[in-house]
């Protein structure tokens, strides 16, 4: 199938879900007669927290003007409800099916059928308008295309679906999904391929229906009672569908436990569904672990078990479980001769749901944007449903010691964010149904800062997300393991000695002078780990590294596997600053035991770190010096010459060059001078995997890394020209007036070598590779808190190069804090790359291998 097909049915399926709630809410809003007003905080309701997830919903297609007052309807909002009437019709058609399994069941009463035919010939109206908003037509046909899709998928599955609606076939040639004979087109099979999850709106149907009884007062929905709100046996299947792409992008998180690692006794899913990832896994890993399936919903455990045993997996545990109490599937495990700690812990949607049960006061920021309601209906706040998170995690971090836990995790997107992307995710339905159900998604950075103050860390490398481009991530699939406050301590010289993997320092072997001064490296230090805390890198940095660590590993192991006795691996790190990707590399290779394996075989493995000689690379000593295999090299000779990096390396060939956050700050000779100088110190067939933030093109949904520091200079430069230094703000008239009296010449020659005024792109860099290697380059993106791209315009050496007219330090960082934080950060958090908390930087990663 053509990818434009399925990208066009997936980007459907997503704006017609959005589309069943919109319509929806707007029929509730217009039976309560809060359309006209809309349904701000003074519209006379009872101040439920079902209003401020109805809200929130309108808000995340652009129709409401936010979650808090003054809240009202936007210009996109008025212009749908010129449509009222037939929004309002679409969502007293869905109300028809208020039991969930009527939706399923044709032929339809008389009623039914004429409402449908009905809001057949609304969409016709719609549809012939030249100037029709593409939303309000997903609304119309979401309305119409759900009933239509799980008739047919009822029809097929030997229900009672003997037959489609009346005028279902003219509608569904509206959309192109059909010809005039009634046959599918192309978009119309790609469409039905995602058949499965348009039962995932059709199985909140009985909740939507009493949207009216919620946002009144006169109903809460109890947390877990699922008898009423939705049809379970649907929503059953239908999260099975939704969630299977996410399940193979895990299944390296498993290959890399199994393979070096220490495999569990057992792997368990909590809210296992349908046990469809249980399916999954074995048929990856086959039968030398068992596998544990636990849900809070006897429905599941039933579909569960009929799966499971179709599928030929032995002897599977089934349970009844919630993941919020640990504590009593640790007591059930035990019943069956089973420890929890010895089992491996998965869950794919669970964490948001736990159910609030409070802990420990914990300090959270408090930056999550969902509209959440307590179990009576009250709202939330959003820094009790991240303690509560975090005393969440908490509770299971004493039974995942030994092998962790991987989650795949849905996190709520805000509001202005998701709005300028429909289609892209489904957030409106999403925060819909989970709202209303008292369930607590959380953005991404919020889940990820959630998890470390439980004192969880994520392998980086081994992280995916869903979209992978955009300013925002709607999923996210994670390994955790328990925080350790140095994890290089078990590799500090000596312990890998008796294996034969420390390396003898040589002569040439780089160290900084003694004495020398670390405060410019701890400052990037700690820019890019929290606290200094090796065990936490910062996301922003860490994502990204994460892509070069997950290359380079597959490189070492594959000439592992061809490796002979006596041979010795070798890695360089090119530009290796404080040791960032150096240290990450050396996480996974303990947690794969490389090292020892290979020592086991007389196989040797070397981590050669290369920089110049500055702050930077002295703090990386230090954090890294006591690490056996690892060694030291400047690039910089006695006589201040460059070296190559064969002779860095003494004539040894290397067989992988990782240049992390490096190749951006190189113009186009030196450039060129790095690939021939790394191209020379390759083995043949040997790799170079790069990543760098500030190689342009961007894309329209992100900036440049150093796009906000170039901003800061410029707001910075139109204060030195103001024509009266009066004029200037208060923090910047004094050092206006003292950084006129300076020369300019030499102080933007400094800002330029720091950071170049135009970025350099990733095509120059691939041309300056092309003559050595062969190999691709790709983009992501990765978010940068408003914060840390504070914290980086503040590192001692970039400060003084940056803004060297302000020559005192203290006066110089009030004058960055307030240009970034008045000028720069409001100026960028309005763009397209704006994500909520910060902005979505383009990287751009390269893989290529020296031709043999």
């Amino acid at each position: 199938m053509p990818a434009a097909h399925r990208a066009d049915a997936r980007r459907r399926q997503f704006l017609y879900q959005d589309g069943v709630v919109v319509s929806s809410v707007i029929r509730a809003l217009d039976s309560l007669g809060l359309l006209d007003a809309g349904p701000g905080p003074g519209c006379g309701l009872p101040g439920t927290g079902y209003l401020a997830v109805v809200r929130r919903c309108l808000a995340g297609v652009g129709w409401f003007g936010g979650d808090a007052g003054p809240a009202t309807w936007t210009s996109s909002g008025r212009a749908a409800l010129r449509h009222r009437a037939s929004l309002v019709e679409a969502g007293r058609l869905l109300a028809r099916f208020a039991d969930g399994s009527d939706v399923r069941r044709t032929p339809w009463d008389d009623e039914t059928s004429a409402a449908f035919s009905a809001g057949v010939g609304r969409f016709e109206e719609w549809h012939a308008d030249t100037g029709r908003d593409e939303f309000v037509g997903a609304c119309l046909a979401g309305a119409l295309l759900v009933p239509v899709m799980l008739s047919l998928r009822a029809g097929e599955a030997g229900e009672d679906g003997d037959r489609l609606p009346a005028d279902a076939g003219r509608f569904l040639a509206l959309l192109g999904l059909a010809d005039a004979e009634g046959r599918w087109t192309p978009q119309g099979r790609a469409l039905r391929e995602f058949e499965d999850h348009f039962g995932l709106a059709a199985s909140y149907l009985p909740l939507l229906a009493r949207l009216e009884e919620l946002l009144r007062g006169e109903l809460v929905v109890s947390p877990g009672d699922d008898a009423w709100h939705r049809e379970r046996a649907l929503r059953v299947q239908t999260g099975s569908a939704a969630r299977r792409r996410y399940f193979a992008d895990a299944d390296p998180i498993f290959r890399e436990m199994f393979a070096y690692g220490r495999p569990p006794a057992f792997i368990a899913d909590m809210g296992c569904g349908d046990g469809s990832w249980l399916v999954h896994l074995h048929a990856l890993l086959g039968d030398g672990v068992r596998y544990v399936g636990i849900d809070t919903d006897q429905v599941a455990l039933d579909a569960a078990r009929r799966k499971l045993r179709a599928a030929g997996v032995p002897d599977p545990l089934l349970l009844l479980g919630d993941v919020a109490a640990p504590g009593e599937l640790r007591d059930r495990l035990a019943e069956h001769g089973l420890s929890i700690e010895d089992g491996l812990h998965i869950r794919a949607f669970a964490d948001h749901g736990p159910g609030l049960r409070g802990g420990p006061p914990s300090e959270v920021p408090a930056t999550a944007s969902g509209a959440y309601v307590a179990p009576d209906g009250t709202p939330l706040s959003a820094a009790s449903v991240e303690a509560d998170l975090v005393a969440h995690l908490e509770r299971w971090k004493p039974y995942i010691g030994k092998h962790g836990m991987v989650l795949v995790e849905a996190h709520t997107v805000p509001t202005h964010v998701a709005s300028r992307h429909l289609g892209t995710l489904h957030a409106a339905a999403f925060d819909a149904y989970r709202g209303l159900t008292h369930r607590y998604p959380v953005e991404y950075s919020t889940f990820m800062t959630c998890c470390r103050r439980a004192g969880l860390t994520a392998s980086s490398h081994l992280e995916r997300r869903h979209p992978a481009t955009r300013p925002f991530v709607a999923v996210s699939v994670n390994r955790f393991v328990c925080a350790q406050p140095n994890p290089l301590e078990v590799i500090r010289a000596g312990t890998g000695t008796e294996q034969g993997t420390a390396t003898a320092r040589r002569a040439g072997d780089w160290c900084p002078a003694p004495g020398s001064d670390l405060d410019d490296g701890r400052g990037l230090h700690e820019l890019l780990y929290f606290d200094g805390d090796l065990s936490q890198p910062r996301r922003w940095s860490a994502g990204a590294t994460g892509v070069v660590v997950r290359e380079v590993m597959a490189a070492i192991n594959a000439r592992a596997e061809r490796a002979r006795a006596d041979d010795v691996i070798r890695v360089l790190d090119y530009g290796a600053g404080t040791g960032l990707a150096s240290i990450e590399l050396a996480k996974v290779c303990i947690a794969q035991d490389l090292p020892e394996r290979l020592a086991g075989r007389g196989i040797g493995f070397q981590l050669h770190l290369v920089d110049l000689p500055t702050g930077w690379f002295a703090q990386g000593y230090e954090l890294l010096k006591d690490v056996p295999w690892v060694r030291f090299h400047s690039l910089r000779g006695e006589g201040g010459e460059f070296r190559g990096l064969l002779d860095v390396m003494g004539g040894d060939h290397v067989d992988v060059v990782m240049a992390n956050m490096v190749f951006h700050l190189l113009r186009e000779g030196p450039m060129r001078h790095a690939a021939g100088s790394i191209a020379d110190v390759l083995a043949p067939g040997g790799k170079l995997v790069f990543n760098a933030p500030d190689l342009g093109p961007a894309t329209g949904n992100s900036i440049l890394f150093h796009d906000p520091n170039r901003l800061l200079r410029k707001y910075w430069l139109e204060a030195l020209d103001a024509a009266d230094p009066a004029d200037c703000h208060e923090p910047l008239r004094e050092a206006v007036a003292r950084a006129r009296s300076a020369g300019r010449a030499d102080a933007q020659k400094r800002a330029d070598r720091r950071i170049l005024p135009t970025p350099q792109s990733v095509e120059g860099v691939v041309e300056a590779l092309e003559p050595f290697m062969t190999g691709t380059s790709f983009g992501q993106t990765f978010e940068l808190l408003a914060e840390e791209n504070l914290a980086t315009a503040l590192v001692p050496s970039n400060q003084a190069e940056y803004l060297s007219e302000i020559t005192d330090r203290a006066a110089r960082e009030e004058v960055i804090r307030f240009i970034m934080r008045e000028c720069v950060f409001p100026e960028l958090s309005k763009g397209p790359a704006g994500t909520g908390l910060g902005y979505n930087i383009e990287w751009k990663f390269g893989v290529f291998e020296r031709r043999r």
